[in-house]
């Protein structure tokens, strides 16, 4: 499916206490210099819902005022969202950045660059991403430590005795 951008502003699903936690790690600020600052592990791919959870849960940090993330892996990609009374703009590349990197930008707390874990990588996979950070030596991109977490993941399913 080819992605699409809606331009105007989106109000985000209702964040009910039912509504499941939002799946997020980060280290201290800046403890990770030139990698990510931890990982999120996204429900779903729609964007507009799984946004606006995720910039709830980063408030701790700093009001959101903007992300930049990859267009490949999200079907709809909305101009703007509203969050909790402040608008938040995301902003996409198509080349240049990490597909599976989102940055969240604040005005006073300067950015946060997170690993995006895609929704339906296996629990074990996805749960060792969250404790690992993107090397800053530039060794891994987040894509080849998804697809290294896959791998494994895969080799431990097909490895398992019944």
């Amino acid at each position: 499916m080819e992605p699409t951008a809606d331009q105007s502003a989106t109000n985000a699903r209702s964040l009910s206490p039912s509504s499941p936690p939002v799946r997020l790690s980060l280290a201290p600020y800046q403890a990770v210099l030139g990698g990510c600052d931890g990982a999120w592990w996204p429900y779903s791919y729609r964007l507009v819902d799984e946004l606006a959870v995720l910039v709830v849960a980063m408030d701790g940090v700093g009001v959101i005022t903007r992300v930049l993330l990859g267009i490949e892996p999200w079907p709809d990609l909305p101009h703007r969202i509203s969050v909790r009374g402040h608008s938040v703009t995301a902003g996409w590349l198509t080349s240049g950045q990490e597909k599976n990197v989102i940055v969240l930008c604040s005005y006073l707390e300067g950015f946060r660059s997170l690993l995006v874990i895609p929704p339906a990588m296996p629990t074990d996979a996805a749960v060792r991403l969250m404790n690992s950070p993107v090397p800053v030596d530039g060794s891994r991109s987040a894509t080849e430590l998804l697809a290294i977490a896959t791998a494994r993941s895969e080799v431990v399913l097909v490895g398992d005795p019944l």
